[in-house]
Formats: C-alpha cells, structure tokens, sequence
C-alpha cells in the first residue's frame, strides 16, 4: 500500500544506472502518478483509506548508513529538493526505535489500501461505460496487423490493441516468464494498538518507513491503529504464484523476531494477521513496458515493478495510454518504457543462482555486514544477460 517514487532499489542505483538526466525524469514522472492516484481519488470519491503522510527510509546498521547517506547526495545533485536527512537523534524523533541510525524523509509518498483502490477504480470504469469480465480465462490470443483477437473460455474478442498486465504471474505465461523473476513477500499485522503503545513509539506524522537491508522491512500505519509488518526474508518460487506460498510459518517467526527488535516497546503486541504474495523483479530492476511485436504495435505488455507497483503501475498506465493513441509523450521517453526487458537465460541456470543470491543476501543482512555483488550475482548476470545489481 506504499504509493512511493522509487524506481530500481534505491535512487542512487537508479542514477547509476540510466544516469542522472534519465534517473531524473524517472522520478518526476513516478510523482506525477502519485499525483495522479491522490487527485482521481478525491475527485471519483474512492474510499481506499488513502493517507499522503509521506515516506521514511531509515537505516538501522552500519552497512546502510552509507546507503542512507548516498540516497540523500544522489537526491541533492538531482535537484529533487524533497527528500530531507534525519541524524540519529532527529530521526528517533520520527519514530521511536532505538535501532535507528539516520533516516531520510519525502513527502511524496501515499499510503493507500491497494485492493480498495482496485476495487473503487473497477466502479469508475464501469460507470464510464466500459465492462469488467473477472475471472474469464484466455484460451489463446493472435495479433495481426489490424487488431488482436482473444479466444476466452466464454467467447472470443476483438479489439484494436490489448494490454497483457500480468506482473509476477506472468512468470507462469511462456511469452512473460523467462523475463521476470515471482519473488514472494510477506506482511504482519498487529492488533489495534491503544494510545499509550502509540505514544510509546512517537511517529506522529504516521508516515510509510522502509530500512535498508537489502530484503528489506517495510511498514506502515493503518487507518484503524494497527501496524503492518512487511519484508525481511523473500522467497523465491520458481514454478511461479501460488496459493500454497501465501503463507510460510518460519517467515513470519523471523518477522516477529526483527518487530520485537525494532519496537522493543511492542514486544507484547500480537499479529492478528499474516499473509504473503508475489512481486515480479527483472532482470535490471526496471519496469517492461513495450509492444511484443513493434511492427504490429497492437498487443503491448507492462510488468515488473519490483515491489513498488502501486504508483508505478499508473505511471505504466500513462505510458500505454500514449502508446495505443500513437503520441510521444514524457511517459513514453522514460528510459524503460518501449525497451524490451532483460532475458533471465535458462532456468537450469536462472532458478540456482536466485536461490545462492537471496542466501546470500539475507546472511548478510542477518550478519549485519554489506554485501557486493556476490559471484553468484556475476555469474547470474554474465549466463543471462541481466543486469542485477545488490550493493
């Protein structure tokens, strides 16, 4: 439910790679989504617990501290005047943690309950004029030089352009599934707290947080008092998403333990509720957004938001919509969009090495020690022709 601006892992990686013009115009449009989502809800009147408190990156060891550091440099050449940096004492002021290093802070940031927003979005289309069909399979599908014609399980459809949106499940669709990787998270949340928990902990402004473990923790807030819980371990199920993985007990132990670390405060707070899903990585951290045939330019495809797909699925949404009509837009020039994504090579090779990297990191961030570029992740990147990147 993070309505956030990143892109890739950090802004820094982002800069990194695409370079500062591109990184830029990366993040001014990931805002103007932001935008986008506050003003069509307030004007379609969609009840979606929306909340545009803002987000806090924070560092809690030694190894972020300098991601922390060098996000906020990277934010200062690019011009982007919004993020603000918060010493130890300044950002314990922001949330009482004792593990809490330094932290940066920007506004822009929503925090929303996504399904509510899928679901108020479906009315709004809907009264619009256009029809809804959950749930109907599609048999097959062809794409000719004047349309796209889609065989479902209740009839058949035809249409000008179509969009194939499948995100992490498209791991399971041949044409998708060599390009993305279904990495499950997973998210706990705590019963209502009283007002004297909350004053325990501070965090007046009820902003999204997030660390800086590389599987990170992320949490938030709710709109009835709660806390939710997300991150720490992520688990890769190559045979793609499914409903056996949403849940994983020894997860959600390792979960409680770093939430008791973090708010020692909270210890006697219970989850009430757990649950996991899939997000899709590629294999640069970046979006794929692109026609599967440019010369036919009629059946497009927009997946891979590497966890931040609430905001970044609009700004998708923009660049399709430009896409479809034929124009050339500031959504369009993004640097990932009309890219084809990076191919993630053999499964034998891809599936292996995914499991030796995510080991790999979640001992170092156990460890608290920073972690470069494995040789697993070199391995993986030279044998796939991604462009993985970790510290």
């Amino acid at each position: 439910g993070f309505a956030m601006t990143l892109v890739h892992r950090t802004l820094a990686h982002l800069a990194r790679y695409v370079g500062d013009d591109a990184a830029r115009q990366i993040y001014r449009a990931a805002e103007r989504a932001i935008e986008h989502i506050n003003q069509t809800v307030a004007e379609e009147n969609i009840e979606c617990d929306i909340q545009p408190t803002g987000i806090i990156t924070l560092s809690n060891t030694e190894p972020q501290d300098a991601l922390i550091h060098d996000e906020f440099e990277v934010a200062r050449r690019l011009g982007i005047d919004d993020m603000k940096f918060f010493d130890r004492d300044e950002a314990q002021e922001l949330i009482r943690s004792p593990r809490i290093r330094c932290a940066v802070r920007e506004d822009a940031c929503s925090l929303v309950n996504p399904a509510r927003l899928a679901r108020g979005l479906k009315k709004v289309i809907e009264r619009m004029g256009a029809k809804v069909y959950e749930g109907t399979a599609v048999r097959s599908w062809e794409e000719t030089h004047n349309s796209v014609v889609l065989k479902t399980s209740g009839g058949t459809v035809t249409a000008d352009r179509s969009l194939v949106a499948p995100n992490a499940y498209g791991s399971a669709w041949k044409p998708t599934r060599d390009y993305l990787l279904p990495i499950y998270t997973y998210i706990c949340l705590t019963r209502p707290l009283t007002d004297a928990e909350w004053e325990s902990i501070g965090w007046q402004g009820r902003e999204g947080a997030e660390d800086r473990r590389t599987g990170l923790h992320y949490f938030r807030p709710t709109i009835d008092g709660r806390i939710l819980w997300g991150g720490r371990d992520p688990a890769f199920h190559p045979d793609g998403p499914k409903s056996i993985y949403d849940t994983d007990t020894y997860i959600f132990g390792r979960m409680r333990e770093t939430f008791d670390w973090f708010f020692p405060q909270l210890a006697s707070v219970p989850f009430e509720h757990e649950w996991g899903g899939p997000i899709a990585v590629t294999g640069n951290f970046l979006p794929a957004i692109n026609w599967f045939d440019s010369g036919k330019s009629r059946a497009a495809f927009a997946y891979g938001y590497n966890g931040h797909g609430v905001s970044i699925s609009n700004l998708a949404a923009h660049a399709i919509t430009d896409m479809f009509s034929g124009r050339t837009s500031e959504w369009t020039d993004l640097n990932f969009v009309l890219r084809d994504p990076d191919h993630l090579g053999p499964t034998f090779v891809r599936n292996p090495l995914t499991r030796y990297i995510l080991r790999s990191q979640l001992r170092a961030d156990d460890e608290e020690r920073a972690i470069k570029d494995p040789l697993a992740l070199r391995l993986f990147n030279k044998f796939t022709g991604a462009d993985l990147q970790i510290g």
